[in-house]
């Protein structure tokens, strides 16, 4: 056994495997949790997006600034808590755009 860290490459850049991980595992479980408290119906298919952004600047944060572990799992959950906001932000906005929209549609549409 060597102490010397493990040192992943992706894309030429080297990175130690270590926080890396803990960053990935720390977005998905607190992801996961505030998925599952979620009321009403789950929208898979948002949270999967959300969380991949969250996966993508975390890692792209802990490589740039070379993280030990313990900073890497508190960056992980608050970047993948943050991916709660994102979400509501999305609904909101997506949603009241297209009820505005259908709405002004119908509004216009002929009356047969």
């Amino acid at each position: 056994m060597s102490r010397e860290p493990v040192v992943w490459w992706i894309a030429g850049y080297p990175f130690p495997a270590g926080p890396m991980v803990v960053c990935i595992l720390a977005v998905i479980i607190t992801r996961l949790v505030i998925g599952l408290q979620a009321e009403g119906r789950a929208q898979w298919a948002l949270d999967f997006a959300i969380t991949a952004l969250c996966l993508l600047v975390t890692v792209l944060w802990v490589q740039a600034h070379q993280l030990d572990l313990l900073k890497a799992g508190i960056t992980g959950i608050g970047i993948g808590s943050a991916g709660a906001g994102l979400i509501g932000f999305a609904k909101s906005a997506v949603m009241g755009r297209a009820k505005a929209a259908i709405d002004a549609f119908l509004g216009t549409a002929p009356k047969a």
